[in-house]
């Protein structure tokens, strides 16, 4: 049962199928620490983009690539007039952050029971069928979705690493993330970069919820599941590292499915639940590294001779 082609099969699923929810998790993540929103209501931008990929390839018949720009038109649609008439509204009304929360909340909510309404219950894929081809790499079965799956993930993680760090938009995300008083004081229109933020986020979630719903079936109420997942990745990896939150949502993916081998595979979703409950209650802060002391040779500089050397 312990073989090492079985643990690497369950590895290499495990990294694979885990892209999904790294960009989930990073997509949250970013909104939570530029626009300082738990944005409960990125699982109505992710049921849009699901739904809108579905009535594209598998209702309509078309393409995949139109399915695709489907999905990312839809999750971003959805995060703009989200943004523009949801959250900014409350900002200027100065609404407490409890009344943001139960709004994103309620905004989730009622978008799955308007597609409930519209597509009924039954769970839907984007495309007819779930298998997808497989080819052998030694003993390890690699499917025909995870090479594009991976790559895609990686892609999309370069670029927005790039765009934060290169782009002036990305660097004033920064600014305002670690300080947006501050930041509009130097002229940074802190609503524009909101809703660039809310964007990215929107980019991420549709591309995250088209690789989902092309491995997965999904339901109008699925993506709250999905985005509870994103919030313990958050939490875990520690409130605005988007990097220690895509490394932990990798984690929690490779433990999940790998508990195959100990627990019935319908018991996976509890874990999902005791991820949540661990990230509360153990590491509300995050996972922390124990600093590095300095050496007690190391000469600390005083105040006037930083002050004389910058004289």
């Amino acid at each position: 049962m312990f073989s090492l082609p079985i643990l690497a099969q369950i590895l290499w699923t495990s990294l694979a199928t885990s892209t999904c929810f790294v960009l989930f998790a990073l997509a949250f993540a970013l909104v939570l620490k530029v626009n300082r929103i738990f944005n409960f209501a990125q699982a109505a931008m992710m049921t849009v983009g699901f739904y809108a990929a579905y009535t594209v390839i598998g209702l309509a018949g078309g393409p995949g690539w139109l399915g695709f720009l489907a999905a990312l038109a839809a999750s971003v649609g959805v995060a703009v007039l989200l943004e523009i008439f949801g959250f900014r509204p409350l900002r200027r009304r100065r609404a407490s952050s409890m009344f943001v929360f139960i709004f994103a909340l309620v905004i989730s909510e009622l978008i799955a029971y308007v597609i409930m309404l519209v597509y009924g219950t039954w769970p839907a894929t984007i495309f007819p069928s779930l298998f997808w081809p497989v080819t052998l790499v030694g003993p390890v079965a690699v499917s025909q979705w995870d090479v594009p799956a991976v790559v895609s993930t990686i892609a999309a993680i370069a670029a927005l690493f790039a765009f934060l760090h290169v782009t002036r938009s990305g660097q004033f995300m920064t600014a305002v993330a670690d300080n947006p008083d501050l930041a509009e004081f130097y002229g940074i229109t802190k609503d524009r970069i909101h809703l660039i933020t809310m964007i990215v986020a929107g980019l991420l979630t549709g591309l995250a919820m088209f690789l989902y719903g092309s491995r997965a079936q999904v339901q109008p109420m699925s993506s709250i599941d999905l985005l509870l997942f994103a919030i313990a990745a958050t939490i875990i990896g520690g409130i605005g590292n988007l990097g220690g939150t895509a490394i932990t949502a990798v984690v929690l993916g490779i433990v999940q499915n790998a508990s195959v081998l100990f627990i019935p595979s319908e018991w996976q979703g509890f874990l999902l639940y005791v991820f949540l409950f661990t990230a509360i209650v153990f590491f509300p802060k995050g996972i922390r590294l124990p600093e590095r002391r300095l050496a007690r040779s190391t000469p600390t500089p005083s105040i006037g001779a930083d002050e004389a050397g910058e004289a």
